[in-house]
Protein backbone atom coordinates (compact mmCIF):
# COMPACT_ATOMS: atom_id res chain seq x y z
CA UNK A 1 0.00 0.00 0.00
CA UNK A 2 1.75 3.30 -0.86
CA UNK A 3 2.43 5.77 1.55
CA UNK A 4 2.64 9.48 2.00
CA UNK A 5 5.83 11.13 1.37
CA UNK A 6 7.38 13.14 3.96
CA UNK A 7 7.67 16.78 3.57
CA UNK A 8 10.85 16.90 5.31
CA UNK A 9 12.38 13.78 3.45
CA UNK A 10 15.91 13.69 1.50
CA UNK A 11 16.65 13.96 -1.79
CA UNK A 12 19.12 11.61 -2.15
CA UNK A 13 19.11 8.35 -0.13
CA UNK A 14 21.33 5.28 -1.08
CA UNK A 15 20.29 1.80 0.28
CA UNK A 16 22.63 -0.21 0.75
CA UNK A 17 23.15 -3.87 2.74
CA UNK A 18 25.32 -1.86 5.50
CA UNK A 19 25.52 1.79 6.26
CA UNK A 20 28.82 3.51 5.75
CA UNK A 21 30.18 3.25 9.32
CA UNK A 22 31.91 0.69 11.37
CA UNK A 23 30.86 0.92 14.93
CA UNK A 24 33.78 0.85 18.13
CA UNK A 25 33.15 0.46 21.69
CA UNK A 26 35.59 2.65 23.95
CA UNK A 27 36.59 1.19 27.40
CA UNK A 28 33.46 3.16 28.92
CA UNK A 29 31.03 1.48 26.95
CA UNK A 30 30.35 4.28 24.93
CA UNK A 31 29.28 3.30 20.97
CA UNK A 32 31.23 5.42 18.38
CA UNK A 33 31.33 5.47 14.39
CA UNK A 34 33.75 5.56 12.21
CA UNK A 35 33.83 5.79 8.67
CA UNK A 36 34.08 2.57 6.52
CA UNK A 37 37.00 2.11 4.61
CA UNK A 38 34.85 0.63 1.38
CA UNK A 39 34.88 1.33 -2.35
CA UNK A 40 31.59 2.14 -2.17
CA UNK A 41 31.22 4.38 0.87
CA UNK A 42 34.40 6.34 -0.44
CA UNK A 43 32.38 6.67 -4.16
CA UNK A 44 28.87 7.61 -2.57
CA UNK A 45 29.25 9.10 0.93
CA UNK A 46 30.69 13.06 -0.84
CA UNK A 47 27.36 12.98 -2.93
CA UNK A 48 25.14 11.85 0.47
CA UNK A 49 26.82 14.71 2.48
CA UNK A 50 26.31 17.61 -0.01
CA UNK A 51 22.96 16.72 -1.34
CA UNK A 52 20.64 16.24 1.81
CA UNK A 53 21.42 12.73 1.74
CA UNK A 54 20.50 9.67 3.94
CA UNK A 55 21.29 6.19 3.86
CA UNK A 56 19.44 3.03 4.95
CA UNK A 57 21.62 0.06 5.81
CA UNK A 58 22.71 -2.50 8.67
CA UNK A 59 24.91 -1.12 11.46
CA UNK A 60 26.83 -4.88 11.29
CA UNK A 61 26.07 -5.95 14.78
CA UNK A 62 22.77 -8.33 15.23
CA UNK A 63 19.91 -7.87 17.31
CA UNK A 64 21.09 -3.85 17.78
CA UNK A 65 18.15 -1.08 17.60
CA UNK A 66 19.41 1.99 16.65
CA UNK A 67 17.64 5.82 15.92
CA UNK A 68 18.72 7.33 12.93
CA UNK A 69 21.90 9.31 13.77
CA UNK A 70 24.00 11.70 11.47
CA UNK A 71 27.90 11.24 10.89
CA UNK A 72 29.80 13.92 8.35
CA UNK A 73 26.86 15.33 7.49
CA UNK A 74 25.11 11.99 5.83
CA UNK A 75 21.86 11.30 8.04
CA UNK A 76 22.05 7.41 8.75
CA UNK A 77 18.60 5.37 8.85
CA UNK A 78 19.74 1.78 10.59
CA UNK A 79 18.25 -1.35 9.59
CA UNK A 80 18.08 -3.84 12.57
CA UNK A 81 18.99 -7.47 11.32
CA UNK A 82 18.32 -10.56 13.52
CA UNK A 83 20.86 -13.13 14.38
CA UNK A 84 18.42 -15.17 12.53
CA UNK A 85 17.86 -13.05 10.03
CA UNK A 86 22.04 -12.47 9.60
CA UNK A 87 21.93 -16.30 8.82
CA UNK A 88 19.14 -17.20 6.74
CA UNK A 89 18.89 -13.73 4.77
CA UNK A 90 23.06 -12.77 4.60
CA UNK A 91 25.03 -15.59 5.20
CA UNK A 92 22.33 -18.12 3.70
CA UNK A 93 20.42 -16.63 0.46
CA UNK A 94 22.82 -13.64 -0.07
CA UNK A 95 26.11 -15.77 0.26
CA UNK A 96 25.32 -19.30 -0.47
CA UNK A 97 22.73 -18.77 -2.87
CA UNK A 98 22.80 -16.22 -4.94
CA UNK A 99 27.09 -15.09 -4.64
CA UNK A 100 27.51 -18.36 -6.08
CA UNK A 101 25.35 -18.84 -8.63
CA UNK A 102 26.12 -15.03 -9.93
CA UNK A 103 29.78 -16.21 -9.92
CA UNK A 104 29.29 -18.75 -12.51
CA UNK A 105 28.79 -21.88 -9.83
CA UNK A 106 32.80 -22.04 -9.03
CA UNK A 107 30.81 -23.34 -5.67
CA UNK A 108 27.86 -25.27 -6.03
CA UNK A 109 25.04 -23.13 -4.56
CA UNK A 110 22.30 -24.16 -1.64
CA UNK A 111 18.25 -23.35 -2.24
CA UNK A 112 16.60 -23.30 1.36
CA UNK A 113 12.86 -21.49 1.50
CA UNK A 114 13.21 -20.24 4.44
CA UNK A 115 16.54 -18.73 3.58
CA UNK A 116 14.70 -17.27 0.71
CA UNK A 117 11.50 -15.97 3.23
CA UNK A 118 14.13 -14.04 5.38
CA UNK A 119 15.13 -12.72 2.39
CA UNK A 120 12.44 -11.14 1.24
CA UNK A 121 11.15 -9.88 4.73
CA UNK A 122 14.44 -8.56 4.85
CA UNK A 123 13.93 -6.66 1.80
CA UNK A 124 10.68 -5.15 2.87
CA UNK A 125 12.51 -3.66 6.09
CA UNK A 126 14.95 -1.69 3.95
CA UNK A 127 12.31 -0.84 0.96
CA UNK A 128 9.76 0.55 4.49
CA UNK A 129 12.82 2.46 5.85
CA UNK A 130 13.64 3.89 2.74
CA UNK A 131 9.87 4.88 1.65
CA UNK A 132 9.80 6.73 5.05
CA UNK A 133 12.55 8.63 4.27
CA UNK A 134 13.01 9.74 0.98
CA UNK A 135 11.68 13.20 -0.55
CA UNK A 136 8.51 13.67 -2.59
CA UNK A 137 10.12 12.85 -6.15
CA UNK A 138 13.69 11.74 -4.40
CA UNK A 139 15.85 9.56 -5.86
CA UNK A 140 16.44 6.48 -4.50
CA UNK A 141 19.75 4.40 -4.97
CA UNK A 142 19.85 0.93 -4.39
CA UNK A 143 23.42 -1.52 -4.09
CA UNK A 144 24.01 -5.25 -5.06
CA UNK A 145 22.84 -8.48 -4.71
CA UNK A 146 21.86 -8.57 -1.49
CA UNK A 147 18.73 -6.26 -2.20
CA UNK A 148 17.53 -7.25 -5.63
CA UNK A 149 13.64 -7.39 -4.39
CA UNK A 150 13.76 -3.38 -2.65
CA UNK A 151 13.19 -1.68 -6.30
CA UNK A 152 9.74 -3.02 -6.53
CA UNK A 153 8.55 -3.12 -3.22
CA UNK A 154 9.85 0.59 -2.68
CA UNK A 155 7.64 1.94 -6.11
CA UNK A 156 4.63 -0.09 -4.77
CA UNK A 157 5.08 2.22 -1.56
CA UNK A 158 6.09 5.40 -3.28
CA UNK A 159 5.41 5.73 -6.76
CA UNK A 160 6.38 8.97 -7.39
CA UNK A 161 10.32 7.89 -6.23
CA UNK A 162 13.12 8.05 -9.22
CA UNK A 163 14.64 4.49 -8.48
CA UNK A 164 17.92 3.04 -9.23
CA UNK A 165 19.68 -0.10 -8.67
CA UNK A 166 23.52 -0.86 -9.61
CA UNK A 167 24.97 -4.23 -9.33
CA UNK A 168 28.28 -4.38 -7.98
CA UNK A 169 28.96 -8.80 -8.92
CA UNK A 170 27.95 -10.51 -12.73
CA UNK A 171 24.60 -11.25 -13.51
CA UNK A 172 24.80 -14.88 -14.71
CA UNK A 173 23.50 -16.21 -18.17
CA UNK A 174 19.93 -17.35 -18.24
CA UNK A 175 21.45 -21.02 -18.34
CA UNK A 176 22.99 -20.79 -14.70
CA UNK A 177 20.33 -18.30 -13.49
CA UNK A 178 17.64 -21.12 -14.01
CA UNK A 179 18.96 -22.45 -11.22
CA UNK A 180 17.19 -20.56 -9.38
CA UNK A 181 13.62 -21.63 -7.89
CA UNK A 182 12.94 -17.73 -7.47
CA UNK A 183 14.59 -16.10 -10.51
CA UNK A 184 11.09 -14.56 -11.58
CA UNK A 185 10.78 -13.16 -8.43
CA UNK A 186 14.09 -11.63 -8.17
CA UNK A 187 13.49 -10.39 -12.32
CA UNK A 188 10.18 -8.33 -11.29
CA UNK A 189 12.05 -7.08 -8.17
CA UNK A 190 14.70 -5.52 -10.37
CA UNK A 191 12.08 -4.03 -12.49
CA UNK A 192 10.77 -1.84 -9.69
CA UNK A 193 14.11 0.34 -10.70
CA UNK A 194 13.58 2.99 -13.19
CA UNK A 195 17.43 2.18 -14.43
CA UNK A 196 19.50 -0.56 -13.71
CA UNK A 197 23.28 -0.33 -14.00
CA UNK A 198 25.62 -3.46 -14.02
CA UNK A 199 29.63 -3.60 -13.58
CA UNK A 200 29.97 -5.50 -17.63
CA UNK A 201 27.79 -5.56 -20.99
CA UNK A 202 27.53 -8.88 -20.64
CA UNK A 203 25.65 -8.68 -17.40
CA UNK A 204 23.39 -6.53 -18.80
CA UNK A 205 23.13 -8.68 -21.71
CA UNK A 206 22.31 -11.60 -19.64
CA UNK A 207 19.90 -9.27 -17.64
CA UNK A 208 17.95 -8.70 -20.73
CA UNK A 209 17.48 -12.14 -21.71
CA UNK A 210 16.50 -13.24 -18.29
CA UNK A 211 13.60 -10.40 -18.85
CA UNK A 212 12.63 -11.58 -21.99
CA UNK A 213 12.61 -15.76 -20.98
CA UNK A 214 11.04 -15.07 -17.52
CA UNK A 215 8.73 -11.92 -17.66
CA UNK A 216 7.98 -12.31 -21.58
CA UNK A 217 8.74 -8.69 -21.38
CA UNK A 218 9.68 -6.79 -24.71
CA UNK A 219 13.08 -5.09 -24.75
CA UNK A 220 14.22 -3.00 -27.50
CA UNK A 221 18.03 -2.23 -26.87
CA UNK A 222 18.92 -1.23 -23.55
CA UNK A 223 15.22 -0.32 -23.05
CA UNK A 224 12.54 -3.28 -21.14
CA UNK A 225 9.13 -1.74 -22.59
CA UNK A 226 5.99 -1.70 -21.31
CA UNK A 227 7.02 -3.17 -17.71
CA UNK A 228 3.63 -2.95 -15.85
CA UNK A 229 2.65 -0.96 -13.12
CA UNK A 230 -0.32 0.61 -10.99
CA UNK A 231 -0.46 3.19 -13.13
CA UNK A 232 0.25 3.67 -17.15
CA UNK A 233 3.22 0.97 -17.98
CA UNK A 234 6.80 2.00 -17.44
CA UNK A 235 9.98 1.29 -19.39
CA UNK A 236 13.07 0.68 -17.66
CA UNK A 237 16.08 1.67 -18.93
CA UNK A 238 18.96 -0.95 -18.34
CA UNK A 239 23.04 0.30 -18.66
CA UNK A 240 26.55 -0.66 -18.01
CA UNK A 241 28.21 1.30 -16.19
CA UNK A 242 31.95 0.59 -14.71
CA UNK A 243 33.40 1.62 -11.36
CA UNK A 244 37.08 1.39 -10.22
CA UNK A 245 39.07 2.63 -7.10
CA UNK A 246 40.16 6.14 -6.52
CA UNK A 247 43.81 4.72 -8.37
CA UNK A 248 44.91 8.85 -8.44
CA UNK A 249 44.27 9.07 -4.64
CA UNK A 250 45.92 5.93 -4.24
CA UNK A 251 48.65 6.79 -6.32
CA UNK A 252 49.02 10.00 -4.01
CA UNK A 253 49.03 8.03 -1.26
CA UNK A 254 51.88 6.06 -2.21
CA UNK A 255 53.76 8.51 -2.95
CA UNK A 256 53.96 10.33 0.43
CA UNK A 257 56.99 10.05 2.62
CA UNK A 258 55.45 8.23 5.31
CA UNK A 259 54.51 5.60 3.16
CA UNK A 260 57.61 5.43 0.91
CA UNK A 261 59.82 5.12 4.21
CA UNK A 262 57.40 2.28 5.07
CA UNK A 263 57.70 0.48 1.61
CA UNK A 264 61.40 -0.03 2.57
CA UNK A 265 60.85 -1.46 6.18
CA UNK A 266 58.51 -4.28 4.62
CA UNK A 267 61.00 -5.08 2.19
CA UNK A 268 63.61 -4.98 4.58
CA UNK A 269 61.74 -6.98 6.84
CA UNK A 270 61.11 -9.26 3.77
CA UNK A 271 64.93 -10.13 3.57
CA UNK A 272 65.47 -7.61 0.65
CA UNK A 273 64.49 -10.58 -1.70
CA UNK A 274 65.02 -10.09 -5.45
CA UNK A 275 61.41 -10.28 -6.40
CA UNK A 276 58.48 -9.33 -4.50
CA UNK A 277 54.99 -10.12 -5.56
CA UNK A 278 51.66 -8.91 -4.13
CA UNK A 279 48.40 -10.39 -3.77
CA UNK A 280 45.95 -8.19 -2.05
CA UNK A 281 42.37 -10.41 -1.97
CA UNK A 282 39.20 -10.76 0.08
CA UNK A 283 39.31 -14.36 0.47
CA UNK A 284 37.33 -15.31 -1.43
CA UNK A 285 36.76 -18.68 -3.74
CA UNK A 286 36.09 -16.40 -6.69
CA UNK A 287 39.46 -14.43 -6.20
CA UNK A 288 41.70 -17.07 -7.22
CA UNK A 289 44.29 -17.41 -4.78
CA UNK A 290 44.62 -21.22 -5.03
CA UNK A 291 45.06 -20.65 -8.66
CA UNK A 292 47.57 -18.13 -7.91
CA UNK A 293 49.43 -20.21 -5.34
CA UNK A 294 49.39 -23.31 -7.60
CA UNK A 295 50.85 -21.62 -10.78
CA UNK A 296 53.38 -19.83 -7.92
CA UNK A 297 54.40 -23.23 -7.12
CA UNK A 298 54.78 -24.00 -10.70
CA UNK A 299 57.51 -21.59 -11.56
CA UNK A 300 59.34 -21.99 -8.63
CA UNK A 301 59.17 -25.54 -9.71
CA UNK A 302 60.44 -25.52 -12.87
CA UNK A 303 63.38 -22.32 -11.88
CA UNK A 304 61.51 -19.76 -13.41
CA UNK A 305 61.80 -17.96 -9.72
CA UNK A 306 64.63 -18.55 -7.43
CA UNK A 307 63.52 -19.51 -4.32
CA UNK A 308 65.40 -18.17 -2.62
CA UNK A 309 64.89 -14.87 -4.19
CA UNK A 310 61.62 -14.45 -4.26
CA UNK A 311 58.63 -13.64 -2.37
CA UNK A 312 55.14 -13.62 -2.57
CA UNK A 313 52.98 -11.41 0.05
CA UNK A 314 49.59 -12.72 -0.03
CA UNK A 315 47.25 -10.68 2.30
CA UNK A 316 43.91 -12.74 2.61
CA UNK A 317 41.27 -10.83 4.49
CA UNK A 318 38.96 -12.28 6.15
CA UNK A 319 35.83 -12.72 4.68
CA UNK A 320 31.97 -14.72 5.48
CA UNK A 321 33.82 -16.85 8.19
CA UNK A 322 30.48 -18.44 8.96
CA UNK A 323 29.77 -19.61 5.58
CA UNK A 324 31.15 -23.09 4.87
CA UNK A 325 32.57 -22.55 1.79
CA UNK A 326 34.76 -20.03 3.53
CA UNK A 327 36.05 -21.71 5.89
CA UNK A 328 36.82 -24.57 3.83
CA UNK A 329 38.75 -22.40 1.77
CA UNK A 330 40.98 -20.88 4.12
CA UNK A 331 42.13 -24.41 5.44
CA UNK A 332 42.98 -25.32 1.43
CA UNK A 333 44.66 -22.04 0.97
CA UNK A 334 46.64 -22.24 3.77
CA UNK A 335 47.51 -26.20 3.52
CA UNK A 336 48.87 -24.87 -0.02
CA UNK A 337 50.94 -21.91 1.82
CA UNK A 338 52.57 -24.84 4.22
CA UNK A 339 53.54 -27.11 1.51
CA UNK A 340 55.12 -23.97 -0.37
CA UNK A 341 56.77 -23.06 2.43
CA UNK A 342 58.02 -26.57 3.29
CA UNK A 343 58.97 -27.75 -0.42
CA UNK A 344 61.15 -24.62 -1.06
CA UNK A 345 61.62 -22.51 1.83
CA UNK A 346 65.10 -22.01 3.91
CA UNK A 347 66.20 -21.12 7.62
CA UNK A 348 65.47 -17.39 7.53
CA UNK A 349 63.87 -17.25 4.67
CA UNK A 350 59.51 -18.43 3.29
CA UNK A 351 58.93 -18.09 -0.45
CA UNK A 352 55.39 -17.03 0.69
CA UNK A 353 54.37 -14.42 3.10
CA UNK A 354 50.31 -14.86 3.84
CA UNK A 355 48.55 -12.52 6.21
CA UNK A 356 44.80 -13.73 7.01
CA UNK A 357 44.22 -10.17 8.20
CA UNK A 358 43.31 -6.31 7.05
CA UNK A 359 45.31 -3.51 6.78
CA UNK A 360 44.60 -0.26 6.81
CA UNK A 361 44.82 2.04 3.36
CA UNK A 362 48.44 3.81 4.20
CA UNK A 363 49.83 -0.02 4.91
CA UNK A 364 48.42 -1.33 1.98
CA UNK A 365 50.19 1.72 -0.56
CA UNK A 366 53.33 0.15 1.32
Amino acid sequence: MPVEPSETGHDLVVVANRLPVDASVGPDGTLTWDRSPGGLVTALTPLTSQHDGAWVGWSGTPDLALEEFEVDGTHLVPVELSAQDVEHYYEGFSNDTLWPLYHDVIVQPSYHRTWWDAYRRVNQRFADAAATVAAPGGIVWVHDYQLQLVPAMLRALRPDLRIGFFLHIPFPATELFAQLPWRRQVIEGLLGADLIGFQRAGGASNFLQAVRRYTGAVTRGPVVLDVPSDAEPRRVRVGTFPISIDSARFDALARTPCVQERARQVRAELGNPDVVLLGVDRLDYTKGIRHRLQAYGEMLEEGRLPPDGTTLVQVATPSRENVGAYAQLRDEVEQVVGRLNGDYGTVGHSPVQYLHQSFDAAEMAA
